[in-house]
């Protein structure tokens, strides 16, 4: 037992022989919205982390919360690490996942105790960043802030879709992957991270994991193809999920080799959705209607290929990052590349960054970052602060109320947008603003987790 909770509840760490009774409580509590059955993928998908399948996850980093006298789970999540990169830079990720609550138990604090062992957890693991998916607004009571496009990508429906992409002679065609093609897709996953800030790297053993690792019927199985030519030379990669998800067959993501044309593969990649969407159809007895590359992201380059019919607006990772100064020490070699690449090539000075009851002073020298250290904006500077230029060193150089500089520092808006969102962000003047907007500026990141 890690703490007694009161009122006869527990929390304690998951084992192995709690697989069962684990995935059976998250099928129940996290089926659907408003969904009259419980949700089966959740139960398989648990049954995988708990039982050990997963290739760095096990039993005992999930956390539960139960009743002993009646043998059950009342609340439960789980804390999975992962390495992202940050511009290239490799930072260590903690991801709560998993979370929830049974209806008549909400409301009492279950999951924010089961948050501050979490949090422990991922303070001993070294974690410099937390990120999780899920509802809105609920994260924001833990110290998470969304901060990282999720989706956003284009959809198109398939009413004639199928005639329309039909080749004769279609110059490459489509097969399962193997356990042999997992060099050839943790090289071109990587080719194509490139074009974004954050990523979640996949080395061959997370696609070894991705192609026969989980359960089929799993929330998190997938079906990867190769894209190779006639002659059998591979050129890129699709990842889809192996049932409609209601009316559409939902697409995770799209690659090619250096070299290969988005227009060349968008025909028979989207002939062979088709075709596999229009089985899983016929199997479950659903129509049809669209194709979903949503989990694309708004980035991704194969919206540029083909006429899409609609995109839908980008959901957001919650972010949490527990030492702000620690960690853009920690990405100073991207910070120096932009500084490096903007009108502050070799520039000395320094930002004192307000988030009103924290902030971070970074020091720059010679266009190197000297110190990136804790500071708290003192309280005795003469007057109002309306933000108005100042020669008080007292004074902040710029602020950002709650968490919003998460957004700044992570791409995920550009500083005008946060502060035509936020009147109670302010920048000191227009050096400050313009090297802000050098360190920091917005840009696209594209990350699914190995779950």
């Amino acid at each position: 037992m890690l703490r007694d909770l009161g009122d006869g509840l527990v929390m304690r760490r998951a084992t192995e022989a709690d697989a069962e009774r684990l995935g059976e409580f998250n099928a129940d509590v996290l089926r659907g919205q408003d969904g009259r059955d419980p949700a089966p993928w959740m139960a398989i998908w648990t049954r995988d982390l708990i039982s050990g399948r997963h290739p760095t996850f096990r039993a005992d980093s999930a956390l539960l919360v139960e009743d002993p006298r009646a043998k059950s789970i009342v609340s439960s999540m789980v804390l999975l690490s992962h390495s992202w990169t940050y511009g290239g830079v490799t930072i260590s990720v903690g991801q709560p996942e998993i979370v929830g609550t049974r209806a008549e138990r909400r409301g009492h604090g279950l999951v924010r105790a089961m948050f501050d062992v979490a949090h422990a957890w991922s303070a001993e693991r070294g974690h410099q960043l937390l990120a999780i998916n899920g509802i809105p607004w609920f994260y924001r009571q833990f110290g998470y802030e969304m901060a990282l496009e999720l989706g956003g990508g284009p959809r198109l429906y398939t009413a004639g879709l199928a005639a329309g992409v039909r080749q004769e002679r279609p110059p490459f065609r489509l097969r399962a992957a193997t356990d042999a093609d997992t060099p050839f897709l943790a090289a071109t996953s990587a080719y194509g991270a490139r074009r974004y800030l954050v990523t979640a790297p996949r080395d061959e053993t997370a696609w070894r994991y991705i192609i026969g690792g989980r359960t089929v019927g799993s929330a998190m199985h997938d079906e990867v193809r190769i894209i190779e030519s006639q002659t059998g030379e591979p050129a890129g990669y699709v990842e889809h999920v192996s049932r409609l998800w209601g009316p559409g067959l939902t697409v995770r993501n799209i690659e090619v080799r250096p070299g290969v044309s988005w227009r060349a593969i968008a025909y028979p990649v989207l002939a062979y959705l088709c075709e596999t969407a229009e089985t899983y159809a016929r199997e479950t007895k659903t129509e049809l209607g669209f194709i979903d590359g949503w989990m694309l992201g708004s980035a991704h380059p194969f919206a540029s290929a083909v006429q899409f019919s609609t995109t839908r607006r980008p959901y957001a990772y919650y972010l949490r990052v527990p030492k702000v100064a620690d960690f853009i020490r920690h990405i100073a070699p991207v910070l120096e590349r932009r500084l490096a690449d903007s009108a502050f090539v070799g520039h000395t000075g320094e930002l004192r960054l307000s988030f009103y009851r924290s902030g971070v002073r970074l020091v720059l020298a010679e266009g190197r970052v000297k110190t990136a250290e804790p500071w708290a904006p003192p309280r005795t500077a003469i007057g109002l602060d309306f933000g108005l230029p100042s020669l008080d060193d007292r004074r902040p150089s710029a602020a950002f109320p709650d968490l919003t500089f998460l957004k700044v520092l992570f791409g995920y808006r550009s500083l005008d947008e946060l502060e035509a969102a936020f009147p109670d962000c302010l920048t000191r003047g227009q050096e400050p603003r313009a090297l802000l907007q050098a360190l920091f500026p917005k840009a696209p990141s594209n990350v699914w987790p190995i779950l």
